[in-house]
């Protein structure tokens, strides 16, 4: 857990930003979701060609190299262009197109990203494949980790960014001058103690509107792959998550 070094700041008024309005688009039958009305940015959780089993030729249901026919039995470990990249792993555009791709890679569909989560699980959770011998239901529990994991990433808006920034060589355990980090150091500390100094609902709605607004600066700075700016907003969110978990008296997640 950081601890912080109180310090009273002279009362300044504190701008609030409130995040640009989203809208939700009409679903068709290229399943394209939520984006900003200033931006083609979603990135469509879509259909890719998920091939053939190898051994029965029957089609794959998904795209892991597994094969769900009771008589066949195929299941081999993830191969690396999948288990390295989380978003082709759940069927959106892969994060190594980079500038190739007019879409963002921050705005995606939560709840279509849960149903993928859901239908890829069903066909590697262990338990489906306990009789099928040990090394292969090993291989099913390790596919069902990485599941697990990705879609925990790609869930959270905050690893979602750090993951999108860690692929395209941004480093966000630390900023890139004395200035920047001295600067968002004077800004936590002016938030902590304004929030220190509210109280009910005034705290509640104080630590989700500074989420809120260091979450949608972050899918603008990485719609235009700005990332100096989103390498400001990850590690801004961080603080905010962590000051709204103790003030629910969670622990603190970093």
């Amino acid at each position: 857990m950081r601890r912080f070094l109180k310090i009273k700041l002279p009362t300044h008024p504190t701008k609030r930003v409130f995040p640009p309005r989203l809208f939700r688009a009409t679903i068709s039958t290229n399943q394209t979701y939520s984006a900003r009305e200033d931006k083609k940015s979603t990135y469509s959780l879509h259909g890719k060609q998920k091939g053939s089993c190898p051994k029965c030729k029957s089609p794959l249901p998904t795209q892991l190299p597994t094969c769900t026919q009771p008589a066949c039995g195929y299941i081999t470990p993830v191969p690396n262009h999948l288990s390295g990249d989380y978003f082709s792993l759940f069927g959106l555009p892969s994060i190594r197109d980079g500038a190739e791709s007019s879409r963002n890679p921050f705005s995606i569909d939560v709840k279509e990203l849960k149903n993928r989560f859901m239908q890829l699980q069903k066909v590697c959770h262990p338990d489906r494949w306990t009789q099928q011998g040990e090394e292969k239901a090993q291989v099913a529990a390790n596919q069902s980790a990485l599941l697990n994991k990705a879609y925990q990433t790609l869930l959270s808006p905050r690893l979602r960014a750090e993951y999108i920034l860690s692929h395209n060589g941004v480093d966000i355990t630390e900023m890139d001058n004395m200035d920047q980090e001295q600067e968002l150091m004077m800004e936590v500390m002016e938030a902590r103690e304004e929030l220190e100094n509210a109280e009910g609902e005034e705290d509640t709605h104080l630590r989700t509107e500074r989420i809120e607004t260091a979450t949608a600066e972050l899918e603008d700075a990485i719609g235009k792959e700005d990332w100096a700016q989103a390498k400001r907003s990850a590690i801004q969110l961080r603080y905010w998550e962590s000051f709204k978990r103790a003030g629910q008296g969670l622990e603190i997640d970093h």
